[in-house]
């Protein structure tokens, strides 16, 4: 398949056509950190000869398919163009895998994450007092958009010669609000595992976990609309189909910015303090999986190899079908959690 050059920046759609964050990057960002983003999608093949035009107009998850791109060309993966759908059809070493790109998004008539009212600083504390009712709006999301895929999977993929017998794993960014990569790993874990951590309900009760932070179960959250989400989607096989999740909530902008080489050949990684002053500083390499998840499916029909995104930047969770030990893997580092057993066994 012939590649195409693609310039992200030049033009393509009427100004009233343009994303908020479109705009917002070629307001604010200068020319030459935007050409960054060009050099992440080199070679990338339009297979449909409109991706330029998606990007300026939807942005978020364009962006998450060029991260994913950057992403994969890093970790040597090979990729197969030869066909239109899904969106990557990979290869590492002799293991052969599929990997479909969504985000989750806000609800109709709810706040874009771009829709930044208040000041950095009065965000940030309004976001950790609702911690909960934050993860909740979350998890929500990101079931509407794990729900979405599956059933893509189900009525279309899972039928092309391609994609049949292969491990299958749904990228997922989250995307749903203002502050969204606060989230970290806490309403992902508990729409796959159940497994949900309480920060809200522990700073304001300190006294009541002398021992610290426990986990808990959630059981399920209820919609706007009154409807229920089960959660739990990789405790039983209601989602074998599904090999992994591939998560990652610092994937944003930051992420680039943060990847940009001074003249001397060192990082320097740029942040806005709760302050609200720009803080810049030289550091440690920040590399491209740097805030990657790869969530296990125990009951997967084609498990998806652990050595895959065996790097030490990546966490990789696994959950064991017989004891709901949940283990986090950083490559040789291992970390062992438990869920509260005793509450699953009387569920």
């Amino acid at each position: 398949m012939r590649k195409h050059y693609l310039n992200l920046f030049k033009q393509e759609i009427s100004d009233d056509k343009l994303h908020p964050n479109y705009i917002s990057m070629i307001e604010k960002i200068p020319e030459q950190d935007r050409e960054i983003l060009n050099t992440w999608i080199d070679g990338f093949p339009d297979r449909d000869s409109k991706f330029v035009k998606e990007f300026q107009s939807t942005f978020n998850s364009c962006f998450w398919e060029i991260y994913l791109y950057k992403l994969f060309k890093d970790l040597d993966f090979k990729f197969d163009w030869s066909h239109s759908r899904p969106d990557f059809i990979l290869k590492y070493k002799e293991i052969d895998f599929i990997v479909e790109a969504t985000i989750s998004s806000n609800a109709q008539n709810e706040k874009a994450e771009w829709e930044k009212d208040d000041e950095l600083k009065k965000r940030y504390h309004g976001y950790i007092e609702n911690m909960n009712e934050r993860n909740k709006y979350s998890i929500i999301r990101l079931a509407n958009s794990f729900l979405s895929k599956f059933r893509k999977y189900k009525n279309d993929y899972k039928t092309l010669s391609h994609v049949k017998n292969k491990p299958f794993v749904l990228a997922i960014a989250p995307m749903e609000q203002p502050l969204h990569y606060h989230q970290y790993d806490r309403p992902i874990m508990a729409l796959l595992y159940d497994f949900y951590l309480d920060e809200e309900e522990y700073l304001q009760n300190l006294d009541k976990f002398p021992d610290g932070l426990r986990e808990k179960r959630l059981y399920s959250v209820e919609k706007p609309n009154g409807a229920e989400i089960e959660l739990g989607v990789f405790l039983d096989d209601r989602a074998s189909e599904i090999s992994a999740i591939l998560f990652n909530p610092l994937a944003t902008w930051s992420k680039v910015q943060s990847m940009k080489k001074d003249k001397i050949g060192v990082f320097s990684h740029t942040w806005i303090t709760q302050e609200n002053k720009m803080i810049q500083t030289i550091g440690e390499e920040e590399l491209i999986e740097d805030g990657l998840f790869i969530f296990h499916n125990p009951y997967a029909k084609h498990p998806l190899d652990k050595n895959i995104f065996n790097r030490d930047r990546i966490s990789q969770v696994f959950m064991d079908k017989g004891t709901l030990f949940i283990e986090r893997n950083y490559g040789s580092k291992h970390l062992t959690n438990r869920i509260v057993f005793e509450i699953i066994l009387k569920a």
